[in-house]
């Protein structure tokens, strides 16, 4: 397998929620035998937490996680009777145990692992912040294009075969001229367009007191406008209607 540890697998490893084959960690952590870093794993760590043990009849989907693949090739000193997954926090701290100089360099990858991690979480509210601000301007963009085009199409003459929206073709082409020309102005101006509701304002209701107030005004006023002259003559008239209903047998 091969032995060397570098940045690159130690950011895949902090990134993931794998396991790593024992076979592999006891080499690249400097430990001197397999034995020793089999004593330092049972001795520190807890079996099924922090390492997994895969039994020759069992098969790697039977282990809660996925194994983190470090190469395709196989071991050639034949099957062992077990096979030891460790985690990556454990993998981490045996590196620390070890106190091997390939235990350092791992650790010290780790490290810058870690700080990169927080650097990424402190930019994310100045990345969020720079995007809303981007997609702000890009909005009042949008609006200012919108309206450069809508100032544009009322300054350019309108088509003669030109329909505004929602007319039916058969019923616009039955309208009087005048009429296509007054609906396209309404469009263009006030967006109009057939079937749009028209608020209709109702008069208001009046009871019959002041309908009679209103009538005996209009008649005063209609009285007022009359001249002295022709006020002797409806007087006179007046006058004249009574005496001819009494001598029917009227009563005054």
């Amino acid at each position: 397998m091969n032995r060397e540890f570098t940045l690159e697998l130690a950011q895949q490893l902090h990134d993931s929620n794998q396991i790593v084959d024992f076979e592999w960690a006891w080499q690249v952590l400097g430990y001197s035998t397999k034995g020793n870093a089999k004593r330092m794993l049972t001795g520190y760590f807890e079996q099924d937490f922090d390492y997994f043990v895969q039994l020759p009849e069992e098969s790697p989907e039977s282990l809660p996680y996925e194994l983190f693949i470090i190469n395709d090739k196989n071991s050639k000193t034949g099957r062992p009777a077990e096979k030891i997954y460790l985690t990556v926090e454990c993998f981490k701290e045996m590196g620390m145990l070890s106190k091997s100089e390939e235990g350092k360099q791992i650790r010290k990858y780790f490290l810058e692992c870690e700080a990169i991690a927080k650097q990424s979480v402190k930019a994310i509210p100045q990345l969020q912040q720079k995007f809303e601000q981007q997609n702000q301007v890009i909005q009042e963009q949008g609006r200012a294009i919108a309206l450069l085009q809508s100032q544009i199409q009322n300054l350019l003459p309108i088509s003669s075969d030109f329909i505004p929206p929602g007319w039916d073709a058969d019923v616009w082409e039955k309208l009087p001229s005048q009429d296509k020309r007054h609906f396209k102005f309404m469009f263009r101006r006030r967006r109009f367009r057939p079937g749009d509701e028209v608020e209709i304002k109702a008069l208001p209701a009046l009871n019959n007191h002041s309908l009679r107030l209103q009538q005996k005004a209009e008649v005063e006023r209609l009285v007022g406008e009359v001249s002295e002259e022709e006020k002797q003559r409806f007087d006179a008239l007046k006058q004249q209607v009574l005496k001819q209903y009494r001598s029917f047998g009227g009563e005054s």
